[in-house]
């Protein structure tokens, strides 16, 4: 036979159920998909004998992490915004004026990899020259459903040619094996309302997602405001931009009547935890969650939390909550994993997500032979609580080995790094040189 056994696992969480834990069970994985699930010898004797056995002893297997919303080559403006205020208008947009598609490739090339290596098998991610952020997904090895940012007022890069590389991306990208295109303006106060009412319409008609960040910042709500006269979340809903198949970043800036709107659109709410305890700004995922709304997890830009480590979020996830509400009863520790896996594949309709016979293999294997893991009594909460992107040992996409050993298989991961850090440099030198009040900005004193 042809295919891999992940032989002997010490935790299976099927994520089909909070039941569904098996012990010491083996996985066989044929053309991508989960073919088997049982004891090891009983497998190869239905199956014969396997072209490559994964040791499981010792880790938890599970389904990879599904980050809905990220911009990965934001990992070239790590640390600059840790400590300013209104970081996306005073640092990002300055920086991002200096970027290029040679520079957006290495810098999506550093963030993919940092992504893939903290167990996600997809990212949804939001950004300027997407088709090289698409190579850069594709060449790490991991699925994105993947957008061209569109502004066309304010922001760094706007207008006519921007809206021309949205559509073109998606007709390019359109039936590939791991890009998922989607159209993704940036925001209710960046885009005029004839444009976010067309690429609403080019969505619904090409059976698209569409992906853009709503009632982010306090600027937004006030730009919203003063142009329309409504609140932001008030705006999509009147437009006819919120529904199923729309992916929402953020919606911090909602009251209590609008959170239940946005909850019964059906739009999925993606909720980045540490940018917003970065940025100290509340926000309300377990009330979205009980209003009956879609929530998933995002890491956001890898500079806006300063990494990609997506056990992080989901904790981070827990704990925003429960000091928000003054509660510790909000999620369980599979009620969190099941958002990052099982649920989130499930609003992008796909089959995925969950550790079953005949879904498709996206799976990662958390090493615990390390101290903070364990005892290993309750293996949910080990994977919420107590793992980190430094413990993922095998990530397997579409039954294709990426990450083994904790290492990317194919790339050169010190040239990616290397190569990253030398971009991100060049980049900031640029900025600094067409916008000297930067320095200032940053607090730089010598690069």
């Amino acid at each position: 036979m042809t295919g891999i056994i992940i032989k002997n696992a010490e935790f299976i969480l099927t994520m089909d159920g909070p039941d569904g834990i098996l012990r010491r069970q083996s996985l066989l994985i044929q053309d991508g998909i989960i073919e088997a699930i049982g004891d090891y010898s009983s497998i190869v004797s239905a199956y014969g004998q396997p072209d490559e056995v994964v040791d499981g002893r010792e880790k938890i297997v599970l389904p990879g992490f599904i980050d809905l919303h990220t911009h990965v080559a934001m990992a070239g403006f790590r640390g600059l915004a840790s400590d300013v205020g209104d970081a996306i208008y005073n640092v990002f947009w300055p920086l991002e004026r200096s970027l290029d598609a040679s520079a957006a490739y290495r810098l999506g090339l550093l963030g993919a990899l940092e992504a893939v290596k903290s167990g996600v098998t997809l990212v949804a991610d939001h950004y300027f020259f997407m088709d090289e952020i698409a190579k850069a997904v594709v060449e790490v090895g991991i699925r994105g459903f993947l957008g061209h940012t569109y502004m066309d007022m304010d922001g760094p890069f706007s207008g006519r040619l921007e809206l021309e590389k949205a559509l073109n991306f998606v007709e390019k990208w359109r039936g590939h094996s791991l890009v998922t295109p989607v159209l993704a303006p940036h925001a209710p106060d960046t885009v005029h309302r004839e444009n976010l009412l067309m690429l609403a319409e080019k969505a619904r008609e090409g059976g698209l997602f569409l992906h853009m960040h709503l009632a982010q910042t306090e600027r937004e709500l006030k730009t919203v405001r003063e142009k329309t006269g409504d609140t932001p979340v008030r705006y999509a809903l009147r437009l006819g931009l919120l529904g199923s198949r729309t992916i929402v970043a953020h919606a911090n800036y909602a009251d209590q009547q609008e959170r239940a709107l946005l909850a019964h659109s059906g739009s999925i709410i993606v909720q980045c935890p540490s940018t917003y305890f970065l940025a100290g700004v509340r926000f309300h995922a377990f009330d979205y969650w009980q209003l009956g709304g879609n929530v998933a997890i995002g890491t956001d830009a890898p500079c806006f939390n300063d990494n990609t480590d997506f056990f992080e979020e989901m904790r981070m996830l827990v704990y925003g909550q429960r000091i928000l509400l003054e509660r510790t009863s909000v999620w369980t520790a599979y009620d969190v994993l099941e958002m990052a896996t099982r649920g989130a594949a499930r609003l992008l309709g796909l089959k995925n997500g969950v550790i079953k016979r005949g879904f498709e293999a996206d799976v990662i294997l958390v090493d615990i032979k390390k101290p903070h893991l364990r005892p290993s009594f309750n293996p949910y909460s080990l994977v919420v609580y107590s793992a980190s992107a430094g413990d993922v040992d095998t990530v397997i996409v579409k039954g294709n080995i990426v990450v083994r050993g904790g290492r990317h298989v194919k790339l050169d991961e010190e040239r990616i790094i290397h190569q990253g850090e030398a971009t991100a440099l060049s980049v900031l030198r640029r900025a600094l040189d067409e916008n000297p009040n930067l320095e200032k900005v940053l607090k730089i004193k010598e690069i």
